[in-house]
């Protein structure tokens, strides 16, 4: 028997009984990582076991917090006969050889965007877990909003038509540090890609062409790199309706997460999440509350159906709400971004996937 196999057996058998549990390693324990695996620990049918991370301080902390197993090394864990999944949050860079490990040792993947930066290197990976018959479910945690979800429900009901124009407003709250952005493989991988996967999610279309600009306005000194801050990307589906993806890395009134999608039949919206509800009316005009704050906060509840849904997966057959086949196609289309924005013009989604 493989050790795939033995992966796959081990799984059937935490799905039998009153108290069916997916046994979790957790790869990487920075501010994804230790989310991740906090929220585990909180949905019925899941049990962190072990983690790892190479960071001392923060293993011991989550080791003393979940009580699971620590390594500083991820292919200790990976290895581990006691675990049927594990969630990789390590920094992008690893995660396509995690995948290709876990896969081998029969273990079911949980793993943040991006798999790789290299298409490559994607479909490596993705045959790795053909190959082991093993889930792969991919942390496009904007599928599992309750906002995204209910605008994606209506467009598939028919309640404004077929649609014509899709806008998508994303601005986070501050830039980040130079030293992520140097490896984060640029804006249009590290957080249009969010976008784009966004894009397909509510539409439910495929993208045929993409066409980028952008600059490099919030931090000019971003253009050494070099990379961008701001960028309005605009798509064709392959039905011949129409997108644009607003970008921008800084925005003073907070995490600006906004859809909008108009049909024949009208236009639905997904406003952002506020603190509240609270509205104050006075002489000086109607007053709301700030939007909601960087990912913890506006995505909270989000990021714990992702991961209900990945326990769904494994104990009761479900589809993963995202496959590792949506993060190829969203590396497809944020390396047509790229190649649009280099070479000023409209690049097909069939140049980049051959």
């Amino acid at each position: 028997m493989t050790r795939a196999e033995t992966g796959q057996n081990r799984t059937a058998a935490a799905r039998s009984g009153d108290d069916a549990e997916v046994r979790l390693g957790v790869i990487g324990l920075g501010r994804m990582g230790a989310m991740h695996a906090d929220n585990a620990a909180r949905i019925p049918g899941l049990r962190v076991v072990a983690v790892s991370d190479p960071h001392g301080p923060s293993l011991e902390a989550a080791v003393a917090r979940l009580g699971a197993a620590g390594h500083a090394e991820w292919r200790e864990l990976v290895e581990r006969s006691d675990l049927d999944a594990v969630l990789i949050c390590s920094p992008s860079s690893a995660h396509c050889d995690q995948i290709i490990a876990a896969a081998g040792t029969g273990k079911h993947i949980f793993c943040e965007k991006p798999i790789d930066l290299d298409l490559g290197r994607i479909e490596e990976a993705l045959a790795a877990v053909e190959r082991a018959g093993v889930t792969l479910q991919l942390g496009f945690n904007r599928r599992s909003d309750r906002n995204f979800g209910a605008l994606r429900r209506r467009i598939a009901e028919g309640a404004i038509g077929a649609p014509w124009l899709l806008r998508i407003t994303a601005r986070d709250p501050a830039p980040q540090p130079a030293a992520y952005v140097r490896t984060s493989g640029g804006l249009f991988a590290d957080m249009t890609v969010h976008d784009f996967d966004l894009a397909r999610f509510v539409m439910g279309v495929e993208v045929a062409e993409v066409s980028a600009i952008g600059a490099a306005l919030v931090d000019p000194a971003l253009a050494e790199i070099p990379d961008i801050d701001c960028a309005i990307t605009t798509l064709r589906f392959a039905d011949g309706a129409l997108g644009v993806i607003e970008n921008c890395r800084q925005s003073p009134v907070g995490y600006d997460q906004r859809a909008e999608v108009h049909g024949p039949l009208g236009t639905l919206f997904a406003e952002n999440e506020r603190a509240d509800t609270l509205v104050q009316a006075d002489a000086s005009g109607i007053h709301h509350s700030r939007i909601a704050g960087f990912l913890a906060e506006r995505y909270d509840r989000a990021y714990l159906a992702e991961l209900r849904a990945f326990a769904d997966c494994l104990l009761k057959g479900e589809p993963p709400v995202a496959t590792g086949e949506d993060g190829r196609q969203s590396a497809i289309l944020a390396a047509a971004a790229q190649r649009s924005l280099v070479e000023r013009r409209p690049v097909a989604t069939s140049e980049i996937a051959g």
